[in-house]
């Protein structure tokens, strides 16, 4: 498909005259504010205004295509652009909206100065120019590294842009990479895929298949997770499935939108998923229904292990292997009655333990079969509150539907067990066969792996030191509390947020503001609106809007790699990424990395240069003219993980983790733990659990959703959106409310240990007794008092290392 064909074709749809503002630029108030809105009907807006294209770079992974109409210099309308498939042309309310961001009362024109004096947080801003704070920054950024070292400076990265060069993998990283600066290791949802990993060898985020590949499923398993308001892309996928015969199923303690419209629906407990999978996995094992040719084939289930040590049985075990010589694994010949070389026999036994020049050895398939046979049908309906039926149900339809598609994101991810549960769930998936083919594996968030920029040539400029990843986010504020890691000093004295809310988006709120902040002798956010985090900041960059630079983004979700065009200059004095590194690194001295005379076009062709690139044909010219390019390796044919093989070290599902580790070390002793992580378990969560401490005193859980509204703190204060959602509720089952005499619109006090937020409480007969949800992103001044996250559990997994904000308990009481 041609350029010009991309770019045309455009349809009008009548709901988009809910979008259809003419933004103004008329200055008033402070400096912080100053846009206002005119109105103009969207159907006056003419093809011929269209003065770019554009995607989407928000966190919501969905990639959607804009073009922008532009009139007399403001942008008028955002309308759904075409790709290559229909299905992945389309837009949510937030995209279409995106432009009252751009325009809005909370957009930030100028940098801005805390006034001498007064507090973090208490609104009191002067105006400066850009030269005065570039030349602030930069002493300052000089004076803590000469003093304290240039890890003293932490770059806060978020993901508030997934632009390639202006975005959080782009040009902010050269700047660290020169400084020297500390990144702590991220946080935010990773346990799914640190889970996932163990069986399929995906990494932390490669697990998924391509959305559409939902159209080979016979069974859709939405697993904890909410598509039709998270991920609308991928429900568009999953409707069209139904549409030809796919059956969809929810699991979920919510009786959530995506519940109401599949085809059957199961509650549970919330965290019990894993005990879940784990009984089903014994059910269909006990009932011989797993499928043994895929478990020959295409795991690890006949590869030994060894009594002693808990290791796989290897060549190196026997002989000196030379550097480069692949070490491989031992299987057990049934007929020689003898280990030999995996590869070499066609039908090594699945089961038995055996002893090999004086090595007892085990099957890795027998040990997780023996692992699997304390999980029975009976404790699993006990633990989760589903009945034996039900569960019962649920694994023959695994074992005996045709192509199974477990759609997960984020909810299991989010509580202390939660790499538990979705290794549980993978194992499911590989005994039987429901990974690796058309149809089958798992959807939620697809990342593609076909193509791989050179983020070295980006990031690896002359004078490189590296970011110092020696901690985890999660221990960020104690590190600046104590000034010490591990015992050793570790001065934490200037952080800058790139991209990032963490004010509002971190668990364990008070943490952030009594721990972190006061020790921080700078903090430097640089946004387009006024955050939690600017909003303590000590100085505030205004930074462009996704339509006022050009970039392009690696899709998520989608097969493509998609452009951006500049469609207008930046508002006020905001100023894009590649500028604002360009300045802060020359004024420190980084010419070398950073030379005055470079462009955004000097950057984009470094990451878009290499072997890797130039096998697609993929150039900034070409995606300045055809809009998008496709990366699928097979034409035609949609993403699917481990189609030819896995990305292990065998090729291979694995069934045993011979080599467990910990996705972050920090300092923590796994020495008592290691064993248990070879084989999959379950572990309840750590204050959800009904056996937990907190559940003695709090007994609500509280989860904080994703909605159609807010990509977590994006678009909180969109002005169009804020009439569909207009401020904070927090949300009670009928029981829990009348227990505690509260009804619609009452004001509440919601708390635990940690903190508190005041609110009005809604009922939703939706939840089950006993759990609370609330919409999240909402800032702190937009609560009566407090907020969410003082509310949100703190620690992590010493294995997962990731934030669990679900794994929360509270009370309420009415005010």
């Amino acid at each position: 498909m041609s350029g010009s064909e991309k770019r045309s074709g455009l349809t009008r749809r009548g709901f988009l005259k809910a979008t259809g503002v003419t933004a103004g630029a008329t200055a008033v108030g402070s400096n912080l504010v100053g846009c206002v809105f005119g109105t103009a009907n969207a159907e006056e807006s003419s093809e011929e205004e269209i003065a770019g294209y554009g995607v989407c770079r928000s966190n919501c992974m969905q990639s959607c295509r804009y073009a922008v109409h532009v009139r007399d210099g403001k942008i008028t309308r955002l309308e759904p652009a075409d790709y290559g498939e229909d299905l992945y042309r389309g837009s949510c309310l937030r995209g279409m909206s995106y432009m009252h961001r751009i325009y809005g009362e909370n957009r930030i024109k100028y940098p801005l100065r805390r006034v001498e004096g007064t507090e973090r947080g208490a609104g009191e801003w002067e105006r400066i120019t850009w030269d005065e704070a570039i030349d602030e920054i930069a002493q300052t950024f000089s004076g803590i590294a000469e003093k304290y070292g240039p890890q003293a400076v932490v770059f806060d990265f978020g993901t508030g842009n997934y632009g390639e060069i202006q975005g959080q993998t782009g040009i902010f990283n050269r700047l660290g990479g020169v400084m020297g600066v500390s990144k702590p290791a991220g946080m935010n949802d990773l346990s799914t895929g640190y889970g996932i990993d163990r069986v399929l060898g995906t990494g932390l985020m490669y697990f998924a298949n391509e959305a559409k590949s939902v159209l080979d499923s016979s069974h859709i398993v939405v697993w904890g997770s909410n598509p039709v308001h998270s991920t609308p892309q991928n429900w568009r996928w999953m409707q069209r499935a139904k549409e030809q015969g796919t059956r969809i199923i929810t699991i979920d303690p919510v009786k959530s939108a995506t519940a109401m419209k599949s085809d059957e629906y199961y509650p549970i407990k919330p965290t019990t998923d894993g005990y879940l999978a784990l009984a089903m996995s014994n059910y269909i094992i006990e009932n011989d229904l797993q499928d043994t040719e895929f478990i020959e084939a295409r795991t690890t289930a006949p590869f030994l292990v060894r009594q002693d040590t808990g290791m796989l049985l290897r060549k190196s075990d026997f002989e000196e292997l030379p550097e480069g010589v692949e070490d491989e694994f031992y299987v057990w010949d049934p007929e020689k009655k003898t280990a030999v070389l995996h590869g070499t026999v066609a039908n090594p036994v699945l089961e038995g333990s055996y002893e090999y020049e004086g090595i007892a050895v085990t099957t890795s398939y027998t040990l997780l079969k023996e692992q699997l046979s304390q999980y029975t049908v009976a404790d699993a309906a006990a633990e989760t509150g589903m009945s034996e039926g039900v569960i019962e149900h649920l694994a023959r339809m695994f074992a005996e539907g045709d192509a199974i598609s477990v759609n997960i994101s984020f909810g299991m991810d989010h509580y202390n067990n939660g790499y538990q549960s979705c290794w549980a769930i993978a194992i499911l998936m590989a005994l039987t066969g429901n990974v690796g083919r058309d149809g089958a594996g798992f959807t939620g968030i697809y990342l593609n792996t076909a193509l791989n920029l050179n983020i070295v040539g980006l990031w690896g400029a002359p004078g490189f030191k590296g970011m110092t990843t020696a901690f985890p986010m999660t221990l960020l504020h104690e590190v600046a509390r104590d000034q010490e890691y591990n015992g050793e000093p570790y001065p934490i004295k200037a952080m800058v947020a790139i991209l990032s809310n963490s004010a509002s988006n971190w668990p364990s709120q008070t943490n952030y503001l009594e721990e972190l902040l006061p020790n921080l002798d700078f903090l430097l956010a640089m946004d387009m609106e006024m955050t939690d985090t600017a909003r303590y900041a000590d100085m505030i960059l205004p930074i462009a809007s996704f339509y006022e630079n050009e970039d392009f983004r690696k899709a998520h979700n989608l097969p493509y790699i998609v452009h951006q065009d500049k469609v207008i200059d930046p508002l006020f004095e905001a100023k894009d990424d590649v500028e604002i590194a360009g300045l802060i690194g020359r004024a420190l001295g980084y010419t070398d990395a950073f030379p005055a005379e470079y462009t955004f076009d000097d950057y984009a062709n470094m990451l878009l240069s290499g072997p890797a690139v130039e096998a697609f044909g993929v150039s900034l010219d070409r995606l300045r003219e055809e809009g998008y390019i496709e990366l699928r390796t097979e034409p035609g044919k949609p993403g699917i993980v481990g189609r030819d093989k896995f990305p292990t070290e065998s090729g291979l599902a694995q069934l045993y983790t011979e080599k467990p580790a910990p996705r972050v070390m920090y300092g923590q002793d796994v020495t008592e733990r290691f064993p248990k992580e070879h084989l999959v378990y379950y572990q309840p969560s750590a204050e959800v659990s009904e056996r937990s401490e907190a559940a003695k005193t709090y007994p609500l859980t509280f989860i904080q959703e994703h909605t159609r509204w807010r990509t977590h703190s994006q678009w909180f204060n969109s002005p169009i959106l804020r009439e569909l959602d207009p401020e904070p509720l927090f949300k009670m089952s009928p029981e829990d409310a009348a227990d505690r005499g509260i009804v619609n619109r009452d004001v509440v006090e919601v708390f635990n240990d940690r903190g508190h937020m005041v609110v009005q409480a809604i009922i939703d007969p939706s939840l089950p007794k006993g759990m609370t949800r609330m919409p999240k992103g909402w800032q702190r001044d937009q609560f009566i008092e407090g907020g969410y996250q003082e509310l949100t559990y703190p620690h992590n997994d010493e294995w997962s290392v990731a934030f669990n904000f679900y794994d929360t308990r509270v009370d309420v009481k009415k005010r």
